[in-house]
C-alpha cells in the first residue's frame, strides 16, 4: 500500500491530471444514481438530517414512512449503492488532492500537508462504511432496533462529514496558496528587475 501510495506521488503531474478527471467523473456519476435513488426512495428528510439526528424515534417514524409508501427497499438499495459512491469518494480525494499537494513547492507546507490532507475523504469513506453497516443492522429491523445504537450511527456520520469539512476547507486554502505563490512567483523577477 505504501509502496503504491509513493508511486502514485511521485507519478508525473500529467498522469495525476488524467487521474483525477476520470476519478471526479467517476464520482460525478455515482453521485447522480445516489442522489436519484435516494429520491425515488421518497425518504422525508435529507441524507444530512436523518444521519446526524441522534434520534432513534425520528429514524424509526421515516422508516415507517418508506414502509407505508412501499419505497422501503428502494432505500436498502440505496444504502448497496452508496458503497460504489463512497469507492469513488476515495478514489476522487486522494487523487485530486495529492495531485493539489504536487502543484505546491516541493517539501514546502503545503506540499507536505497536502499528503497528509489527501487521507481526509478516504476517512471520511471509511467511517461512511461504518455508518453503513450500523445502518444495515437497523434497517433489518427498522421498527425494533436498539435506540441507543443510533448514537454510534450518527457519530459516525458526524465524523464523516468532519472530514468532508476539513477536506473542502483544506482544498480551499490550498488552491489560494498556490494562486499566491505563483502570482508572487510573477511579481518578484519584475521587482527584483526594477532595482
Amino acid at each position: 500500500m505504501k509502496k503504491s501510495i509513493n508511486g502514485y506521488r511521485n507519478s508525473s503531474i500529467a498522469f495525476q491530471i488524467i487521474a483525477s478527471i476520470i476519478a471526479f467523473l467517476l464520482y460525478r456519476l455515482s453521485s447522480v444514481f445516489l442522489e436519484k435513488s435516494y429520491a425515488s426512495s421518497k425518504f422525508p428528510v435529507s441524507y444530512f438530517e436523518a444521519q446526524t439526528s441522534f434520534d432513534a424515534l425520528k429514524l424509526k417514524s421515516w422508516y415507517q414512512f418508506l414502509i407505508d409508501n412501499d419505497t422501503f427497499r428502494i432505500y436498502i438499495n440505496t444504502q448497496f449503492i452508496d458503497f460504489i459512491f463512497i469507492f469513488t469518494v476515495i478514489l476522487m480525494g486522494f487523487s485530486i488532492w495529492t495531485l493539489l499537494a504536487n502543484l505546491h513547492k516541493k517539501d514546502s507546507f503545503f506540499n507536505k500537508k497536502g499528503y497528509i490532507m489527501a487521507f481526509s475523504l478516504p476517512f471520511a469513506a471509511f467511517f461512511d462504511v461504518l455508518e453503513n453497516l450500523i445502518s444495515f443492522y437497523m434497517l433489518s429491523e427498522p421498527k425494533e432496533f436498539i435506540n441507543e445504537i443510533v448514537y454510534i450511527y450518527s457519530s459516525f456520520a458526524t465524523i464523516k462529514f468532519g472530514f468532508w469539512g476539513i477536506a473542502l476547507l483544506w482544498l480551499l486554502v490550498s488552491i489560494v496558496a498556490l494562486i499566491f505563490n505563483r502570482l508572487r512567483q510573477l511579481v518578484t523577477p519584475i521587482d527584483a528587475h526594477k532595482v
